[in-house]
């Protein structure tokens, strides 16, 4: 594509919020988001690619982010560009995996994600900045037809609730007949595309003259003479270079049963799912990080709802998100609890203070959120330049991305289970990201580098599992439960 034709193609600037995407791509410290999903059906398509690239097809044709390249990703000026054509033997892989039980099969898929976070997007100008990777087990269940899709994308098109969005939408192109023109595994993009356009231009954000001035001071105070008193634990320093990333991923699935159990625990202590993940993970961090006295969180939030954006129909990106300190008293009091009912008491008592807290700030946006002060950030290159080996913003990230419903008659595709995962270099020591299908069970990820100690997370891993378990079964929890 000449400059001229990529003139005319462009659909228009990458906003601010979608700069904080395409800057860390291009500076390799945040590479893609992954939804994976396991479909299923009780009937064998006869040629299992076909179906797959005819559904694709539409799936693509209906959402216009996943018919544009990024130009300029190294610039001052990156937009968005449509493609004129896109080649579906590139971005969909199908792959049957020979694999002797089910969970080598299981293992194999984390190590195919864990790979696709590695992997830089190619070609931006001219190839799409997704990708569908679907693993079949050879060995497949009588009577019925399965496989896991893995949609990778690059962070700069798409939010996290995107991914459920396309795993909804591709579950009913699986089941649509009608017609699309595909020829030699190629689509035509129509010209009458048209993104939505940046967040920032769809929600008015205002700022207080109060948040504007604790933000500056936040980051432009002179540390070396005026120290936090109290720095929360932010593990070891980002790596001084991308060169050293190294995405680790582990996941854990609560079967449906204990869903339900902790819904309706949750809801008898007036808290949500995602308090509840917020101080299972608090605890954990007291208990395994003894010489911490406080630490921090980022929980994305969606402001759809203020956009006007469809969580279930639309690909875009809207993020924000919402900080927690949990300062000494607050660990002291997990620390000092001596018996399973304190303990017990502490988390739903985090629990509570979180819905709470983040009540307040949903009732407040667009007012006062940090996604607001992105036209003061001035160059973001230098920004994520700045925080190479320095220390990491959080100590932990929570993104809920809701639940899948399946909404399909009998003998029509169904998505069994579903879960995501991102992994960057800057930000919170790891991630926990959560999804479910309704009915179904709850998945969770946690994602971290390779220079956070493993033993650390699978401890950390470990106890918000018992934790779930205990509160499924109606049980009090015990900090320390290795005996």
């Amino acid at each position: 594509m000449d400059s001229k034709s990529l003139s005319s193609a462009v659909f228009r600037p990458v906003g601010l919020m979608e700069q904080f995407s395409t800057v860390r791509h291009d500076l390799g410290l945040y590479r893609c988001v992954e939804n994976i999903a396991k479909y299923s059906t009780d009937h064998s398509p006869d040629d299992m690619l076909i179906t797959l690239e005819t559904a694709l097809a539409r799936v693509i044709l209906r959402h216009p982010p996943l018919c544009c390249g990024i130009i300029n990703e190294d610039k001052d000026d990156p937009a968005f560009v449509r493609l004129e054509s896109i080649d579906m033997s590139k971005c969909l892989d199908y792959r049957i995996l020979d694999s002797s039980t089910p969970e080598e099969h299981e293992q194999s898929l984390i190590e195919i994600v864990q790979h696709q976070h590695r992997q830089l997007w190619p070609d931006m100008h001219c190839r799409p900045v997704w990708k569908l990777i679907v693993v079949q087990r050879k060995a497949q269940p009588s009577k019925r037809t399965d496989f896991d899709a893995i949609f990778a994308w690059h962070h700069g098109i798409a939010d996290g609730v995107s991914g459920m969005v396309f795993h909804r939408s591709m579950q009913e192109a699986l089941s649509d007949s009608a017609t699309v023109a595909i020829v030699d595994h190629t689509i035509k993009i129509p010209d009458s595309i048209s993104l939505f356009p940046p967040q920032e231009d769809m929600i008015k954000f205002k700022i207080s003259w109060w948040f504007f001035l604790a933000a500056v001071w936040h980051f432009l105070r002179p540390k070396w003479l005026l120290p936090d008193p109290s720095p929360p634990w932010t593990g070891p320093h980002v790596p001084p270079s991308a060169r050293n990333f190294d995405p680790r991923v582990q996941l854990i699935s609560v079967p449906s049963k204990d869903v339900a159990s902790i819904l309706s625990a949750c809801r008898e202590q007036k808290t949500t799912l995602t308090g509840l993940f917020e101080a299972l993970v608090v605890s954990s961090l007291a208990f395994r990080v003894p010489n911490a006295t406080s630490f921090t969180s980022n929980t994305s939030i969606s402001p759809r709802s203020l956009s006007g954006i469809s969580s279930t129909g639309d690909i875009a990106v809207q993020v924000c998100s919402y900080s927690s300190a949990y300062n000494s008293d607050v660990v002291s009091a997990i620390r000092d609890a001596s018996h399973p009912a304190q303990v017990t008491d502490q988390i739903w008592g985090i629990a509570r203070d979180f819905r709470t807290s983040l009540a307040t700030e949903m009732a407040r946006m667009p007012k006062d959120n940090a996604a607001g002060l992105l036209p003061y950030a001035g160059n973001i290159h230098n920004f994520f330049r700045s925080k190479l080996g320095k220390p990491r913003e959080e100590t932990f990230q929570i993104s809920n991305v809701g639940t899948f419903k399946n909404q399909v008659g009998e003998g029509q595709w169904r998505i069994e289970r579903i879960f995501f995962t991102q992994c960057g270099m800057v930000g919170p020591v790891f991630w926990f990201n959560a999804a479910s299908v309704a009915g179904g069970p709850l998945s969770i990820t946690f994602t971290w580098q390779g220079d956070i100690d493993n033993e650390f997370m699978e401890n950390l891993i470990a106890d918000v599992q018992y934790g779930l378990k205990c509160i499924a079964d109606g049980r009090e929890l015990s900090l320390d439960h290795s005996g």
